[in-house]
């Protein structure tokens, strides 16, 4: 039995990356560059020296976790009449919230 070597990067099928900064990946998935700062840790990313970067693969990846399926849309299986429910790689990312409110700093 071969044992397979885990890449970091398996998920990634871009042919050329190209890596977004806060700022670009912001602009593309629609939403404030403060979110994926607080979000960050729970997020698929490239952390290179002390920048963050995200490829497009990254980038669908946190549109997966961010996605809402409402109950009743997926189509019914025609031999059990149950849904059907595929396990994805970020299935287990789904229960990823926005962080609540932070305290005000005092400014002194």
């Amino acid at each position: 039995m071969t044992r397979r070597t885990w890449n970091r990067r398996d998920y990634c099928r871009c042919t050329a990356v190209q890596n977004w900064d806060y700022d670009e990946a912001a602009k593309k998935l629609r939403c404030f560059r403060r979110w994926l700062e607080d979000n960050i840790s729970r997020l698929p990313h490239q952390k290179i020296g002390g920048s963050v970067a995200f490829c497009d693969c990254e980038l669908a990846l946190i549109q997966a976790i961010c996605s809402v399926m409402p109950p009743g849309v997926l189509p019914m299986s025609d031999d059990s009449g149950q849904e059907q429910q595929e396990e994805s790689p970020v299935s287990e990312l789904a229960h990823i919230r926005p962080a609540g409110a932070r305290k005000r700093r005092s400014v002194g």
